[in-house]
């Protein structure tokens, strides 16, 4: 299919005003109460995540926007392998950054797409970058930002952090009620500034396999000195000295100890939990440690299929609602983009369009399951991401993940079927519920 200039497209599609600004949809045929934040409610058996103005929302985000420096990769060592490298100073500068997953300050990254967003927009490029992000998500058919990503005038999921709080072994000390107060006021500084702002749709608080607790931990924390509140409390609770019981005693108390503290900060918004990874765990208890402890159980799951029987079972197990925070099929364009092939991929941008659609509409037809958001924005560097030791062509994620490119053009093979499914998302949802009243 051809595509009209960039702009004119966008006015073609326009805002959509079948949908509020929180991406409830006004046609349902009901309401619920506005109350000026996102909240969960089950109806017909399913459950429906309610913008702040009332409406039904099935939220679908479009992680990482808008992304100005970010993914980038890494330079030092490995110069020989670039043509060219954009100057360090003027609007340049901000494509630069030194250091970008800790432990590798010496090392200099170049996110190559800022340098392209500098010279396709020129003076003011930045909030023009973001504008125009802005209203493709929009006319795309996006309710808004997924995770790692913000942008003013849009919903989004923000993550919240723990890197000033000291570890244990891996986790803060969460017997420790020094250690606990720290942790308080760690969440507080990041909470307080968004605490009455609808536009967050729920807080998430670290991500994936960093806050699962493992039995190694726990051996770590027994050969700690004897006066170590952890191993203390530890060995109060299970004297038995069960490691498995141990570990699942020191998760309850950690999860229990964020989610309480989050919702003693702010009662308002809701709480995703961690993005728990189905399979990436110690083993199938830690869907059912974090349950109690969040208002929809966040998780990150990359398949074709949006979901097998363990994620099934496990949802209607815990009766919770469930969003989705990261699924993807990066195209592999037989190898023509870059040096590798993700476990889970398309094979060019309509077979990702289509795979999109068939997630979406699944996603959508579950009673358990009130949004996914798409992993991400931008392509990765074919030359990484970093966050790896070795010096060679590649360093860390190099795929197509992204709904534009390196040179920040959409793709539209993409982009079509994916307006398609989001438009229709909240309509499947609604047909599938009427299904369920039915019988």
């Amino acid at each position: 299919m051809r595509y009209c200039g960039r702009k004119k497209q966008l006015r073609l599609w326009a805002e959509l005003r079948d949908y509020d600004r929180f991406g409830g949809w006004k046609l349902a045929g009901w309401t619920e109460k506005p109350t000026g934040f996102y909240r969960l409610r089950k109806r017909d058996g399913f459950w429906w995540l309610i913008t702040p103005e009332g409406n039904p929302c099935f939220y679908l985000g479009l992680c990482t926007a808008p992304a100005l420096n970010w993914p980038a990769t890494p330079v030092s060592g490995r110069e020989y392998l670039f043509e060219w490298l954009p100057p360090k100073e003027g609007d340049y500068a901000f494509a630069w950054r030194r250091g970008a997953w800790g432990g590798d300050e010496h090392i200099d990254y170049i996110a190559f797409h800022t340098a392209n967003l500098v010279r396709k927009y020129g003076d003011g490029w930045s909030a023009k970058a973001v504008e125009t992000t802005r209203r493709r998500l929009r006319s795309w058919g996006f309710s808004g930002v997924g995770k790692w990503g913000e942008i003013k005038g849009l919903p989004f999921v923000p993550v919240l952090t723990r890197a000033d709080v000291p570890c244990l072994v891996k986790h803060p000390e969460i017997f420790d009620p020094a250690i606990q107060t720290k942790f308080v006021e760690s969440l507080r500084k990041q909470i307080e500034p968004r605490r009455d702002d609808p536009m967050v749709v729920g807080w998430s608080f670290g991500n994936e396999f960093d806050e699962i607790i493992t039995a190694d931990e726990i051996c770590e924390i027994l050969k700690k000195p004897d006066v170590t509140p952890a191993k203390k409390e530890l060995l109060r609770r299970v004297p038995d000295g069960n490691i498995e019981e141990m570990r699942r005693c020191y998760a309850r108390a950690y999860y229990e100890f964020v989610y309480r503290t989050i919702k003693s900060i702010d009662p308002n918004h809701l709480y995703f939990g961690f993005w728990i990874v189905p399979g990436w765990w110690e083993n199938e208890e830690d869907w059912r440690l974090v349950a109690p402890y969040c208002d929809a159980i966040g998780y990150d799951l990359y398949s074709f299929e949006f979901g097998d029987e363990r994620l099934i079972r496990l949802a209607e197990k815990s009766g919770k609602p469930i969003i989705c925070g990261e699924f993807s099929f990066p195209p592999f364009y037989n190898g023509e983009r870059g040096f590798g092939c993700y476990a889970v991929y398309s094979h060019d941008d309509a077979h990702s369009g289509k795979l999109y659609g068939d997630y979406v509409r699944a996603a959508a037809c579950n009673p358990y399951c009130v949004g996914v958001m798409w992993f991400e924005y931008r392509d990765q560097p074919i030359t990484g991401r970093g966050a790896g030791k070795e010096i060679g062509p590649v360093i860390g994620e190099h795929y197509a993940f992204g709904f534009v490119d390196v040179a920040d053009r959409p793709k539209w093979d993409l982009v079509k079927r994916a307006r398609e499914a989001n438009l229709s998302a909240v309509k499947w949802r609604l047909e599938a519920a009427r299904k369920n009243a039915r019988h």
